[in-house]
């Protein structure tokens, strides 16, 4: 089980799992001109301290090499590295099958170029067998060029069957190998009307998580720590990143939870 040394003044604690920041949290203060995505990385370690960060393809939006270059050695340095890329545009294998692989060509250059080890699509399933057989086909073929450049490919709870978290399983055993795997999500988890259940059934085949907070009202929501526990029972030890979808002031919010989840990690390594 993979352990992640945090180190805070002169105590050391070795984490189970990896907290790291969404940078969509950010996207209201990088449109204001209050937040520069370059700086970013740094902000996630020195500010809140989270170790990595997860950039939604969208932010890559016009960058050229130089762009790409700036933001890895950026997160290098401030030793919180770019580890994710995710699509969140609903991805059609099967109405535009050309369409899709190249953008997942296209998406695992950029995650290469920006040193993570994962992307993650979004790709649509509907509910009939032979459609499903198809995807399932497209995506394998496509996974010789993910795995040549040694990424993990992740798939984001979508509409059709994998909004269905055992659908969403079933999938993925179906593509196979050990580079395929989950991104679930607290917000589509709590979608499924029993989000802790859902979040369950997913962790032990996640190559990741993103911890969106908050995720709804009353049952709907999601507590973050809660979330965080559910996943550590089933024995997850991968990266969390921390999701901020509310209109409150972003930096203080993820500070808040970062705080508490820190705090349930540490009680639990005393344990």
């Amino acid at each position: 089980m993979p352990h992640f040394t945090i180190r805070r003044g002169y105590e050391t604690f070795h984490m189970t799992v990896l907290l790291t920041l969404a940078i969509q949290s950010l996207d209201t203060l990088i449109h204001d001109g209050k937040q520069d995505i370059f700086d970013a990385p740094s902000l996630s370690e020195e500010v809140l301290g989270l170790r990595g960060v997860m950039v939604d393809s969208e932010h890559l939006t016009g960058w050229g090499q130089g762009a790409y270059d700036t933001f890895r050695n950026n997160a290098d340095k401030a030793k919180s590295p770019c580890l994710l890329v995710r699509d969140n545009n609903k991805m059609d294998i099967l109405g535009d099958t050309e369409s899709a692989r190249e953008r997942i060509h296209r998406l695992s250059i950029a995650a290469n170029r920006l040193g993570c080890n994962a992307l993650a699509i979004t790709p649509k399933f509907p509910d009939e067998d032979q459609a499903v057989s198809f995807i399932i086909e497209q995506i394998r073929e496509a996974m010789v060029g993910v795995e040549r450049l040694e990424l993990n490919l992740l798939l984001q709870p979508c509409e059709g069957l994998t909004s269905d978290p055992d659908q969403h399983v079933e999938i993925i055993k179906q593509i196979g190998g050990f580079r395929i795997g989950a991104l679930p999500t607290f917000k589509a988890a709590s979608a499924t009307g029993d989000g802790l259940n859902a979040l369950k059934k997913l962790a032990p085949y996640a190559g990741g998580i993103v911890a969106d907070f908050p995720t709804g009202r009353g049952k709907k929501n999601i507590d973050p720590v809660e979330g965080l526990k559910v996943i550590r029972e089933v024995g997850y030890s991968n990266t969390l990143a921390l999701n901020y979808l509310g209109k409150g002031p972003a930096i203080k919010e993820i500070k808040k939870v970062a705080s508490r989840m820190r705090t349930f990690l540490e009680d639990e390594q005393q344990k």
